[in-house]
């Protein structure tokens, strides 16, 4: 018969050096004191919205925007390939031949519409539209009280955002509020850049 000798360890007395630190509450003073430090650093909050805006790098994936080339003429074939790639199916194409010549094509969308509600801006959409039509852009202010104000038609998404998509970004501008049929806007003025402090 093989038994196994266990080997029974004591803990260890605490020493005199953690019985100090428990009665100076050494852990206790160390975590105070980054809360004090971060108390009496300088503040890092713009003025949103009422003096200053962030305007994000040309990478953000914001609202979406449909382009045009340089003649005005409608980028978006209607391939629907945006359709197939969007995962979350918020993305709605109609196709319709174009006899106007408003599109580069002989087809263009008669209805090209977004559900940002549902969109969780991936990108996919970007990344398959084989003429760079529809882009994500910088806009991040979506909030809505109505959900009918999410989803965005064809025509809104063909309006030029605010900022433009060579404008560098990463900034904080001035900017200031201004009022318009579906609410309140923060107008953004590129050309004044916040001085740093």
């Amino acid at each position: 018969m093989n038994e196994k000798k266990v080997k029974i360890v004591k803990r260890d007395t605490p020493g005199a050096l953690d019985l100090a630190k428990k009665t100076v509450f050494l852990d206790f003073i160390k975590g105070l004191s980054i809360t004090l430090r971060y108390n009496l650093s300088r503040s890092i909050t713009i003025r949103y919205p009422d003096e200053e805006k962030w305007i994000p790098y040309p990478r953000f994936r914001g609202a979406h925007t449909l382009n045009r080339d340089e003649e005005g003429r409608e980028l978006c074939v209607a391939c629907e390939l945006c359709v197939k790639a969007c995962p979350t199916n918020c993305i709605t194409v109609v196709p319709m031949e174009d006899d106007t010549g408003k599109g580069i094509a002989d087809r263009v969308a008669k209805v090209w519409e977004v559900d940002l509600a549902r969109c969780f801006f991936c990108g996919y959409c970007e990344d398959a539209c084989p003429t760079t039509a529809v882009r994500l852009g910088r806009d991040y202010e979506l909030a809505c009280f109505e959900l009918d104000k999410a989803r965005k038609t064809k025509e809104e998404l063909l309006k030029p955002q605010s900022v433009p998509e060579d404008f560098e970004g990463g900034i904080i501008v001035q900017a200031k509020l201004q009022r318009t049929k579906s609410g309140i806007k923060v107008k953004p003025n590129l050309w004044k850049k916040k001085e740093k402090k």
